[in-house]
């Protein structure tokens, strides 16, 4: 259901332009309302507690989540001021506008947050165990913003209240302490949140979704026994389990679904995608390049990588017997998109492809697009458990488990049926990286792994089809299946794996410092 935050979304306008007036991280025009004259009753609250969830919509180009998987080996975007680009080459630097939107995204939910809890913290009319939900819910939300700082940044500043213009220059605060501070939040928040909600509330933070990132910020800090330890608390929740349909999970139709922990609500003709939306993006533009990287990256049906001689793979018939999260996910060449058949040679894509996930080919508007973007799924919290034991050294029959969980969803064979049993640390860890590529493709969590990982090697040239090969829609069999290389790639080891401090906010606060390599 969508009527989560309906009512609210429709005021947004007039919201949270209050309660932050003096907090220097919100840059947004004050215009109609202030604390002195809001924060009256419950709904009041509530509807300045919906203005913090609606901090974490996009609202520019670059910040959507598939830019993300653009910069990563998945995906390219040949046009340069979308922001991707740069970033996936290594080119950024302190004036990118990705690094600045990041930035400022962030801290505006933190002030928001800030400023509603010490709102909400002197209204007297409200029941105590309501405040504790809602204060739990934006210190979710601070957390959640956080934990995304430091993983792109490293030191951060980290405010925990609304402060003042004297209060303005606010050094970076040390990775771990901020990392403290984002742990007590999720501990809040999984504490006095519930498992879930009625239906006209259904997206609001709940337990799950603050154990769930809070597993995911242990792992992304390598705290793998506690990673794991939470990750078990999620599963033993009982309230998720994955969908039955893995192309399905993505559709309008079927959000909400039980795999589903946490996202972000839309709602077709009153809060649709922000510009550009998935279908406008994936349908229309010629930037959402898949690359042959990631296709050649599924397996064979009989759960073997196409480079093995005994796989079946044919190279002039590159989609038979596959995985089906390919077909699911990516609109291969000559395959339905839409109304119509993807014809590389017709098309304005440099790779060949496009993706099919989100991609709402059939909708007539494209700019009304109201598909949810899931933030976190029941998938990531097995796949997540499973790596924390891999790195714990534990290559237990649970490891195997959990991963299978994630294949026979889509009847993919099992480890023990085809890599076999007593494997390695090392092999079942390169096991599981596969699964997370093929499992989250377009979900936006690719440049995160490459991030967390810190694998140079998946920073390299992109390759896709030539398109010119695969031109005659009358007579598919003429395809040839041809790779070329499209973009050179380099990790720049000066610059490493955090992104600059923005130079706008180093110009606006002495006390800020660079990251090495800018």
């Amino acid at each position: 259901m969508k009527r989560v935050n309906g009512l609210i979304i429709s005021l947004l306008t007039v919201i949270f332009i209050f309660g932050c007036t003096k907090d220097i991280l919100e840059k947004n025009p004050v215009a109609a309302f202030s604390p002195d004259n809001f924060y009256n009753n419950e709904t009041e609250a509530h509807m300045a507690l919906m203005g913090v969830y609606a901090s974490i919509i996009p609202n520019n180009y670059s910040l959507h989540w598939f830019q993300f998987d653009f910069m990563s080996d998945n995906n390219y975007i040949q046009d340069s001021w979308q922001g991707s680009k740069e970033f996936g080459e290594w080119a950024h630097n302190s004036a990118s506008l990705t690094a600045s939107e990041k930035w400022s995204k962030a801290y505006q939910t933190i002030g928001r947050a800030n400023g509603f809890m010490e709102n909400l913290d002197a209204m007297d009319n409200i029941e105590e165990e309501l405040k504790l939900q809602m204060k739990a819910e934006a210190r979710f939300l601070r957390a959640y913003m956080y934990y995304d700082l430091i993983l792109f940044y490293g030191d951060v500043p980290l405010i925990l209240e609304v402060q003042s213009l004297d209060e303005a220059a606010v050094p970076r605060t040390a990775k771990q302490e901020v990392l403290s501070a984002i742990l007590e939040d999720f501990n809040f928040a999984s504490e006095n949140l519930p498992l879930t909600y009625p239906g006209d509330q259904v997206g609001r933070a709940t337990k799950g979704a603050a154990l769930a990132f809070k597993t995911r910020t242990l792992l992304y800090n390598e705290e793998w026994e506690e990673a794991a330890a939470v990750a078990q608390a999620v599963i033993d929740l009982g309230v998720y389990e994955l969908y039955e349909d893995y192309e399905g999970l993505f559709k309008e139709e079927n959000e909400n679904n039980v795999e589903v922990i946490f996202d972000i609500q839309y709602i077709k003709d009153l809060r649709p995608q922000t510009f550009p939306t998935s279908a406008v993006s994936f349908g229309e533009w010629p930037t959402p390049n898949v690359t042959l990287d990631l296709i050649d990256s599924y397996y064979m049906l009989n759960g073997l990588p196409i480079d093995d001689p005994s796989s079946g793979y044919q190279e002039q018939d590159p989609y038979a017997n596959r995985d089906p999260r390919l077909a699911a996910s990516v609109v291969l060449p000559g395959s339905q998109m839409g109304d119509g058949i993807l014809i590389p040679a017709n098309d304005v894509t440099i790779t060949g492809v496009r993706p099919r996930k989100y991609a709402d080919l059939g909708t007539s508007n494209r700019q009304n697009t109201a598909i949810n973007t899931i933030l976190m799924r029941y998938a990531d919290v097995l796949l997540m458990r499973a790596e924390a034991l891999i790195e714990m050294g534990n290559t237990g029959q649970e490891v195997y488990d959990l991963i299978n969980e994630v294949r026979n969803r889509v009847d993919m064979p099992s480890i023990e049926e085809v890599e076999g049993t007593g494997l390695s640390q090392e092999q079942l860890y390169n096991i599981l990286r596969h699964e997370r590529r093929v499992e989250f493709f377009m979900e936006g969590t690719r440049y995160s792994d490459m991030y967390r990982w810190k694998d140079e090697s998946l920073v390299h040239d992109v390759y896709g089809y030539n398109t010119a090969k695969l031109s005659d829609p009358s007579n598919p069999s003429t395809w040839e299946f041809e790779g070329v290389k499209l973009a050179t790639r380099n990790f720049d080891p000066a610059k490493g794996w955090l992104w600059p401090i923005p130079l706008e906010e180093i110009q606006n606060n002495e006390e800020l410092t660079q990251n090495p390599g800018y």
